[in-house]
Protein backbone atom coordinates (compact mmCIF):
# COMPACT_ATOMS: atom_id res chain seq x y z
CA UNK A 1 0.00 0.00 0.00
CA UNK A 2 1.26 3.69 -1.39
CA UNK A 3 1.85 5.48 2.21
CA UNK A 4 3.28 8.96 1.67
CA UNK A 5 1.88 12.40 0.89
CA UNK A 6 1.08 13.22 -2.96
CA UNK A 7 0.07 16.83 -4.13
CA UNK A 8 -1.56 18.02 -7.23
CA UNK A 9 -0.75 21.17 -8.84
CA UNK A 10 -2.98 23.44 -11.15
CA UNK A 11 -2.09 26.68 -12.90
CA UNK A 12 -4.76 28.73 -13.97
CA UNK A 13 -4.95 32.52 -16.03
CA UNK A 14 -7.85 34.55 -16.41
CA UNK A 15 -7.25 35.70 -19.78
CA UNK A 16 -10.49 37.98 -19.60
CA UNK A 17 -9.19 39.73 -16.48
CA UNK A 18 -8.75 43.60 -17.29
CA UNK A 19 -6.17 44.30 -14.96
CA UNK A 20 -4.31 41.23 -16.86
CA UNK A 21 -4.69 42.20 -20.17
CA UNK A 22 -3.47 45.61 -19.30
CA UNK A 23 -0.34 44.17 -18.16
CA UNK A 24 -0.07 41.56 -20.68
CA UNK A 25 -0.22 44.31 -23.37
CA UNK A 26 2.48 46.08 -21.42
CA UNK A 27 5.00 43.58 -21.78
CA UNK A 28 3.83 41.92 -25.08
CA UNK A 29 6.40 42.35 -27.99
CA UNK A 30 5.05 45.17 -30.25
CA UNK A 31 4.34 42.00 -32.97
CA UNK A 32 1.79 41.19 -30.96
CA UNK A 33 0.41 44.22 -29.25
CA UNK A 34 -2.73 44.49 -30.99
CA UNK A 35 -3.78 40.53 -30.94
CA UNK A 36 -6.91 39.68 -29.18
CA UNK A 37 -5.68 37.51 -26.17
CA UNK A 38 -8.68 36.20 -25.39
CA UNK A 39 -9.01 34.59 -28.78
CA UNK A 40 -5.40 32.73 -28.03
CA UNK A 41 -4.49 30.56 -25.21
CA UNK A 42 -5.76 31.97 -22.17
CA UNK A 43 -9.40 31.41 -22.46
CA UNK A 44 -11.15 30.32 -19.40
CA UNK A 45 -15.00 29.05 -19.94
CA UNK A 46 -16.19 28.44 -16.28
CA UNK A 47 -14.99 24.93 -15.91
CA UNK A 48 -12.75 25.01 -13.30
CA UNK A 49 -14.98 24.39 -10.93
CA UNK A 50 -15.83 21.05 -11.83
CA UNK A 51 -12.35 20.44 -12.20
CA UNK A 52 -12.04 20.37 -8.01
CA UNK A 53 -15.30 19.03 -7.57
CA UNK A 54 -13.75 15.92 -9.48
CA UNK A 55 -10.45 15.72 -7.68
CA UNK A 56 -12.49 16.27 -4.58
CA UNK A 57 -14.81 13.04 -5.58
CA UNK A 58 -12.55 10.43 -7.25
CA UNK A 59 -9.40 11.30 -5.44
CA UNK A 60 -9.78 11.48 -1.66
CA UNK A 61 -6.31 10.61 -1.14
CA UNK A 62 -4.55 13.71 -2.25
CA UNK A 63 -3.23 15.65 0.42
CA UNK A 64 -2.75 19.60 -0.94
CA UNK A 65 -3.76 21.43 -4.30
CA UNK A 66 -1.51 23.73 -5.28
CA UNK A 67 -3.46 26.32 -7.11
CA UNK A 68 -0.93 28.58 -9.17
CA UNK A 69 -2.33 31.84 -10.58
CA UNK A 70 -0.21 35.50 -11.27
CA UNK A 71 -2.82 36.51 -8.31
CA UNK A 72 -5.71 35.89 -9.79
CA UNK A 73 -8.58 34.12 -8.43
CA UNK A 74 -12.40 32.83 -8.93
CA UNK A 75 -14.59 34.81 -7.21
CA UNK A 76 -16.06 30.90 -6.13
CA UNK A 77 -12.49 30.12 -4.58
CA UNK A 78 -13.07 28.95 -1.25
CA UNK A 79 -8.64 30.04 -0.08
CA UNK A 80 -8.94 29.33 3.21
CA UNK A 81 -9.83 25.35 2.71
CA UNK A 82 -7.26 23.47 4.56
CA UNK A 83 -6.50 21.38 1.58
CA UNK A 84 -5.85 24.54 -0.82
CA UNK A 85 -2.48 26.11 -1.20
CA UNK A 86 -3.51 29.25 -3.11
CA UNK A 87 0.24 29.92 -5.08
CA UNK A 88 1.03 33.27 -6.80
CA UNK A 89 4.42 33.17 -8.91
CA UNK A 90 6.43 35.38 -7.02
CA UNK A 91 5.85 33.12 -4.05
CA UNK A 92 7.95 30.75 -5.90
CA UNK A 93 9.63 31.99 -9.45
CA UNK A 94 12.03 34.36 -8.73
CA UNK A 95 11.65 37.98 -8.67
CA UNK A 96 13.77 38.86 -12.06
CA UNK A 97 11.48 36.72 -14.43
CA UNK A 98 8.67 38.18 -13.30
CA UNK A 99 5.65 39.33 -14.92
CA UNK A 100 5.70 35.93 -16.89
CA UNK A 101 3.06 35.04 -19.36
CA UNK A 102 4.42 31.87 -20.86
CA UNK A 103 3.76 28.28 -18.76
CA UNK A 104 7.10 27.24 -18.94
CA UNK A 105 8.64 29.44 -16.63
CA UNK A 106 5.50 28.44 -14.68
CA UNK A 107 5.95 24.82 -14.94
CA UNK A 108 10.11 24.53 -14.26
CA UNK A 109 9.79 26.23 -11.07
CA UNK A 110 7.35 23.92 -9.44
CA UNK A 111 9.96 22.33 -7.12
CA UNK A 112 10.30 25.71 -5.43
CA UNK A 113 6.64 25.43 -4.51
CA UNK A 114 6.49 25.97 -0.65
CA UNK A 115 5.02 22.79 1.23
CA UNK A 116 5.01 20.88 -2.02
CA UNK A 117 5.65 17.08 -1.28
CA UNK A 118 7.81 14.81 -3.08
CA UNK A 119 5.36 12.93 -4.75
CA UNK A 120 2.91 14.99 -6.84
CA UNK A 121 0.40 14.89 -10.26
CA UNK A 122 0.88 18.27 -12.23
CA UNK A 123 -2.95 18.83 -14.23
CA UNK A 124 -3.74 21.51 -17.04
CA UNK A 125 -7.14 23.02 -16.26
CA UNK A 126 -8.57 21.62 -18.97
CA UNK A 127 -7.91 18.08 -17.30
CA UNK A 128 -10.73 16.42 -15.60
CA UNK A 129 -11.03 13.20 -13.45
CA UNK A 130 -14.39 11.91 -13.85
CA UNK A 131 -13.71 8.33 -12.24
CA UNK A 132 -12.53 6.93 -9.15
CA UNK A 133 -9.02 6.74 -9.34
CA UNK A 134 -7.14 4.65 -7.03
CA UNK A 135 -3.09 6.19 -6.03
CA UNK A 136 -1.19 3.43 -8.06
CA UNK A 137 -2.73 5.46 -11.09
CA UNK A 138 -0.37 7.65 -10.37
CA UNK A 139 2.60 6.10 -8.13
CA UNK A 140 3.31 2.31 -7.60
CA UNK A 141 5.96 1.98 -5.03
CA UNK A 142 6.67 5.36 -4.34
CA UNK A 143 8.20 5.44 -8.23
CA UNK A 144 5.14 7.31 -11.43
CA UNK A 145 3.21 5.58 -13.17
CA UNK A 146 3.99 6.34 -16.80
CA UNK A 147 4.66 4.69 -20.74
CA UNK A 148 7.68 5.05 -22.40
CA UNK A 149 8.29 5.27 -26.20
CA UNK A 150 10.96 6.29 -28.63
CA UNK A 151 8.97 7.72 -31.42
CA UNK A 152 9.86 10.68 -33.92
CA UNK A 153 9.18 14.25 -34.02
CA UNK A 154 6.04 16.09 -36.47
CA UNK A 155 6.88 19.11 -37.81
CA UNK A 156 3.60 19.42 -38.87
CA UNK A 157 2.40 23.21 -39.41
CA UNK A 158 -0.38 22.86 -37.18
CA UNK A 159 2.03 22.24 -34.24
CA UNK A 160 4.45 24.06 -35.53
CA UNK A 161 5.68 25.72 -32.18
CA UNK A 162 5.35 22.19 -30.01
CA UNK A 163 8.10 20.58 -31.81
CA UNK A 164 10.60 23.00 -31.36
CA UNK A 165 10.79 22.81 -27.84
CA UNK A 166 10.84 19.31 -27.65
CA UNK A 167 13.82 19.04 -29.82
CA UNK A 168 15.25 21.19 -27.55
CA UNK A 169 14.37 19.21 -24.42
CA UNK A 170 15.55 16.08 -26.51
CA UNK A 171 19.15 17.52 -27.13
CA UNK A 172 19.47 18.12 -23.17
CA UNK A 173 18.19 14.03 -23.05
CA UNK A 174 20.98 13.33 -25.22
CA UNK A 175 23.77 15.24 -23.16
CA UNK A 176 23.13 13.45 -20.10
CA UNK A 177 22.06 9.78 -21.53
CA UNK A 178 22.93 7.57 -24.25
CA UNK A 179 20.24 5.56 -26.24
CA UNK A 180 21.51 2.08 -25.45
CA UNK A 181 22.52 2.81 -21.98
CA UNK A 182 18.61 3.31 -21.81
CA UNK A 183 17.41 -0.27 -23.48
CA UNK A 184 19.86 -2.25 -21.79
CA UNK A 185 19.54 -0.98 -17.76
CA UNK A 186 15.76 -0.47 -18.10
CA UNK A 187 14.73 -3.17 -20.75
CA UNK A 188 11.95 -4.48 -18.74
CA UNK A 189 10.58 -0.94 -18.30
CA UNK A 190 10.82 0.36 -22.01
CA UNK A 191 10.09 -3.09 -23.34
CA UNK A 192 7.33 -4.06 -21.05
CA UNK A 193 4.10 -6.27 -22.19
CA UNK A 194 1.89 -4.12 -19.59
CA UNK A 195 2.36 -0.96 -22.50
CA UNK A 196 2.04 -3.26 -25.56
CA UNK A 197 1.67 -0.04 -27.87
CA UNK A 198 5.08 1.26 -26.68
CA UNK A 199 6.41 -2.43 -26.55
CA UNK A 200 5.91 -2.15 -30.50
CA UNK A 201 7.13 1.52 -30.84
CA UNK A 202 10.05 0.75 -29.07
CA UNK A 203 11.24 -2.76 -30.86
CA UNK A 204 10.71 -0.94 -34.34
CA UNK A 205 12.85 2.46 -33.13
CA UNK A 206 15.89 0.05 -32.03
CA UNK A 207 17.89 1.33 -35.16
CA UNK A 208 18.52 4.56 -33.58
CA UNK A 209 21.88 5.52 -31.95
CA UNK A 210 20.43 8.43 -30.16
CA UNK A 211 17.18 9.31 -28.24
CA UNK A 212 14.93 11.00 -31.40
CA UNK A 213 12.14 11.90 -29.30
CA UNK A 214 9.82 10.70 -26.52
CA UNK A 215 5.95 10.16 -26.39
CA UNK A 216 3.75 13.12 -25.21
CA UNK A 217 1.03 12.74 -23.03
CA UNK A 218 -0.52 15.56 -22.72
CA UNK A 219 -2.75 14.36 -19.55
CA UNK A 220 -2.43 14.42 -15.59
CA UNK A 221 1.54 13.66 -15.48
CA UNK A 222 3.06 11.92 -11.83
CA UNK A 223 6.24 13.85 -10.97
CA UNK A 224 8.97 13.33 -8.07
CA UNK A 225 10.35 16.65 -7.01
CA UNK A 226 13.82 15.21 -6.89
CA UNK A 227 13.27 14.48 -10.55
CA UNK A 228 12.79 18.42 -10.79
CA UNK A 229 15.99 19.47 -8.57
CA UNK A 230 18.11 16.72 -10.35
CA UNK A 231 17.51 17.98 -13.62
CA UNK A 232 18.31 22.40 -12.30
CA UNK A 233 21.42 20.26 -11.20
CA UNK A 234 22.37 18.57 -14.58
CA UNK A 235 20.90 21.22 -17.09
CA UNK A 236 20.94 25.11 -15.33
CA UNK A 237 21.88 27.02 -18.04
CA UNK A 238 18.82 26.18 -20.71
CA UNK A 239 16.70 26.32 -18.09
CA UNK A 240 17.59 29.36 -16.41
CA UNK A 241 17.27 30.78 -19.68
CA UNK A 242 14.06 29.50 -20.47
CA UNK A 243 12.39 30.77 -16.89
CA UNK A 244 13.63 34.30 -17.93
CA UNK A 245 11.53 33.94 -21.54
CA UNK A 246 8.74 36.44 -20.08
CA UNK A 247 6.98 35.07 -23.27
CA UNK A 248 7.11 31.60 -24.80
CA UNK A 249 10.17 31.34 -27.22
CA UNK A 250 10.19 28.53 -29.55
CA UNK A 251 13.68 28.32 -30.39
CA UNK A 252 15.28 28.54 -26.54
CA UNK A 253 12.58 27.63 -24.21
CA UNK A 254 12.02 23.97 -22.94
CA UNK A 255 9.49 22.64 -21.29
CA UNK A 256 8.47 20.60 -18.44
CA UNK A 257 8.13 17.32 -20.37
CA UNK A 258 12.05 17.89 -19.87
CA UNK A 259 11.64 16.26 -16.33
CA UNK A 260 9.28 13.48 -17.67
CA UNK A 261 11.56 12.61 -19.88
CA UNK A 262 14.37 12.39 -17.62
CA UNK A 263 12.17 10.05 -15.21
CA UNK A 264 11.44 7.72 -18.11
CA UNK A 265 15.27 7.82 -19.58
CA UNK A 266 16.26 7.24 -15.86
CA UNK A 267 13.80 3.90 -15.17
CA UNK A 268 11.97 5.84 -12.17
CA UNK A 269 8.43 4.65 -13.52
CA UNK A 270 6.71 1.86 -13.62
CA UNK A 271 5.04 1.10 -16.81
CA UNK A 272 1.42 1.22 -16.87
CA UNK A 273 -0.68 1.48 -19.57
CA UNK A 274 -2.92 4.42 -18.40
CA UNK A 275 -3.43 5.55 -22.07
CA UNK A 276 -6.32 3.21 -22.31
CA UNK A 277 -8.29 5.02 -19.39
CA UNK A 278 -7.41 8.45 -20.97
CA UNK A 279 -9.28 10.27 -23.68
CA UNK A 280 -8.42 13.87 -25.53
CA UNK A 281 -11.36 15.21 -27.24
CA UNK A 282 -10.69 18.52 -28.75
CA UNK A 283 -13.63 21.04 -29.10
CA UNK A 284 -13.98 21.32 -32.52
CA UNK A 285 -14.69 18.17 -32.98
CA UNK A 286 -17.18 17.96 -29.89
CA UNK A 287 -20.07 15.74 -30.46
CA UNK A 288 -22.94 14.15 -29.14
CA UNK A 289 -21.02 10.84 -28.14
CA UNK A 290 -18.61 12.81 -26.55
CA UNK A 291 -21.20 13.88 -24.23
CA UNK A 292 -21.93 10.47 -23.25
CA UNK A 293 -18.47 9.57 -22.86
CA UNK A 294 -18.63 11.86 -20.23
CA UNK A 295 -22.00 11.55 -18.56
CA UNK A 296 -20.94 7.30 -18.21
CA UNK A 297 -17.75 8.18 -16.71
CA UNK A 298 -16.15 5.84 -19.57
CA UNK A 299 -12.74 7.25 -18.80
CA UNK A 300 -10.92 7.61 -15.50
CA UNK A 301 -9.51 11.39 -17.40
CA UNK A 302 -10.52 13.23 -19.67
CA UNK A 303 -8.22 16.36 -21.51
CA UNK A 304 -11.09 18.92 -23.34
CA UNK A 305 -8.25 20.47 -25.53
CA UNK A 306 -8.92 24.15 -26.89
CA UNK A 307 -8.32 24.12 -30.14
CA UNK A 308 -10.64 26.80 -30.76
CA UNK A 309 -8.34 28.78 -33.55
CA UNK A 310 -8.79 25.65 -35.51
CA UNK A 311 -12.39 26.07 -36.34
CA UNK A 312 -13.81 29.44 -36.25
CA UNK A 313 -17.12 28.35 -37.65
CA UNK A 314 -17.86 26.25 -34.69
CA UNK A 315 -20.24 27.31 -32.07
CA UNK A 316 -18.45 27.46 -28.67
CA UNK A 317 -20.64 29.03 -26.89
CA UNK A 318 -23.07 25.86 -27.70
CA UNK A 319 -20.38 23.09 -27.15
CA UNK A 320 -19.23 24.68 -23.78
CA UNK A 321 -23.04 24.99 -22.59
CA UNK A 322 -23.58 21.27 -23.30
CA UNK A 323 -20.13 20.82 -21.34
CA UNK A 324 -21.31 22.41 -18.53
CA UNK A 325 -24.31 20.40 -18.51
CA UNK A 326 -22.66 17.02 -18.70
CA UNK A 327 -20.15 18.00 -15.93
CA UNK A 328 -23.38 19.18 -13.69
CA UNK A 329 -24.77 16.45 -13.99
CA UNK A 330 -21.63 14.35 -12.67
CA UNK A 331 -20.65 16.93 -10.43
CA UNK A 332 -23.87 18.66 -8.80
CA UNK A 333 -22.92 19.53 -5.43
CA UNK A 334 -20.22 21.97 -4.54
CA UNK A 335 -16.87 20.91 -3.15
CA UNK A 336 -15.03 22.48 0.08
CA UNK A 337 -12.60 24.27 -2.63
CA UNK A 338 -16.04 26.81 -3.27
CA UNK A 339 -17.86 28.99 -1.27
Amino acid sequence: MENYDIDLIIPWVDGNDPEWIKEFNKFTPNAKRNVDIRNERYQDYGLLKYLFRGIEQNLPWVRKIHFITCGQKPDWLNINCPKLNWVRHCDYIPEDCLPVFSANPIELCLHRIPDLAEHFIYFNDDIFITKKTKIDYFFKNGQPCDYASFTTLNPHKKFCRIPHIVLNDIIEINKNFNINSIRNKYFTKWFSLKTPKHFIKNVLSIHYKCVPSISIRHFAIPYLKSTYIEVWNKCPEVLNNTIHNRFRNIYEDVNQWLFRYWQLCSGTFVPKANYKHEKMIRLSNWTKKNSLELIKNKYNIICINDDTDEKQDTNFKEIFSEIDKCFNFLFPNKSSFEL
